[in-house]
């Protein structure tokens, strides 16, 4: 019998990762990942592969913004539970952005500051904004000042600056229509929230020694491509952990007898206007690629920095990709360059939606294929 060699005891740990991050059974039954948190492994192999998915996850949850290479929602449904017993309540989070200001007419936006004689908030301005309203943002634009944004229907917009008192952040009030009739006319769509950052306290290299039988250097790296390199004190192997399925494709639809398929062909450009939204669909016979999002302007506040000669913005505009009535957020469209394309994450979706921020103009171009059967 040949001898066991730390190369073959990887070449196993290699093989057995990406069912770690599968789709698989503990998924469908609790629709979210748990074995890298709280799987029990008895192996060696079982144990030096939890550790290396945990570093994966652990690099990921420093900075959710950098998974660009697809997979996104499928890292975060795999490394939350474990995330979440590292430091709680740092996942994405879905709520309504304010209730009401949908109804086609003006309204009274009230922006309230902290009055000591009466120990409330009260109201100190008004925003007058025709609605349907698109946003209401707050952002701190000095020590103790905050700038309030009101943005409604084509273009229609107000906005004032007023200072924080004592630590107690002056905040958007009542929102009520100028006719003083019920605002009925429903609420905005929701917002998420993306993931923040958690310090990885265990970056790699890293010793393994959980017991008596283990006590390895572990490296894990991943690469640009979302890849990750594992070696455990030996030679380093590559490893996809999202690999395609048997036969072709990424497991989704269209995968098939056409792996690859082509970059595709741009459809029609359409500009969103002033934190506006643009939204397409895929014609008959046809799958998404992706969408190329380019900014036009921005406002003057915002938040961005330079990579070499390109502009990167945090928060401009938001892209998500899906089915009809079933988009799903790209995490990545966070962080973004004034020109960036985004990849449909898996192959057969049709929708698109990109939604501007507060005083961005965007130029989005959705990108097709026709579906090889």
């Amino acid at each position: 019998m040949a001898a066991i060699t730390p190369g073959g005891i990887l070449q196993r740990v290699v093989d057995e990762l990406p069912n770690f991050f599968r789709d698989g059974v503990d998924q469908l039954v609790t629709g979210e990942g748990e074995y890298i948190r709280s799987g029990q492994p008895q192996g060696t192999v079982g144990k030096v592969g939890q550790a290396i998915a945990r570093s994966f996850c652990r690099q990921y949850g420093a900075d959710p913004s950098a998974a660009k290479f697809g997979n996104a929602e499928r890292i975060e449904n795999a490394c939350r539970p474990y995330l979440d017993d590292q430091d709680p309540d740092k996942g994405a989070r879905i709520g309504l952005p304010f209730e009401g200001g949908q109804c086609p007419a003006g309204y009274n936006i009230a922006v309230e500051e902290w009055d000591f004689s009466t120990g409330s908030f009260v109201a100190v301005t008004t925003l007058s904004v025709n609605g349907p309203l698109v946003s209401l943002t707050r952002t701190q634009t000095s020590a103790f000042g905050y700038l309030f944004v009101a943005l409604g229907t084509a273009g229609s917009t107000q906005s004032v600056t007023r200072q924080a008192i004592f630590g107690n952040l002056p905040r958007f009030g009542p929102i009520t229509l100028q006719s003083g009739l019920p605002d009925n006319c429903g609420d905005p769509p929701p917002v998420v929230t993306q993931p923040r950052p958690i310090a990885d306290p265990t970056p790699p290299p890293f010793r393994f020694n959980p017991d008596g039988d283990i006590n390895v250097n572990v490296g894990v790296d991943v690469l640009p491509n979302g890849t990750i390199n594992v070696n455990v004190g030996g030679p380093s192997f590559n490893v996809d952990l999202f690999p395609p399925s048997p036969g072709g494709g990424t497991g989704g639809p269209g995968g098939g007898n056409d792996p690859v398929g082509g970059p595709g062909t741009a459809g029609g450009s359409t500009d969103t206007g002033l934190g506006g939204v643009d939204d397409g669909s895929a014609g008959a016979g046809e799958e998404l690629v992706g969408v190329l999002v380019q900014v036009l302007s921005a406002p003057a506040n915002a938040n961005r920095f330079f990579n070499n000669a390109a502009v990167v913005y945090r928060g401009a505009y938001y892209v998500a990709m899906g089915y009809p009535g079933r988009l799903g957020l790209d995490m990545s469209g966070g962080t973004a360059e004034s020109l960036q394309f985004f990849h449909a994450q898996q192959r057969g979706l049709t929708d698109y939606r990109v939604r501007a921020n507060v005083g961005f103009n965007l130029r989005v171009t959705p990108y097709y294929r026709n579906i090889e059967l």
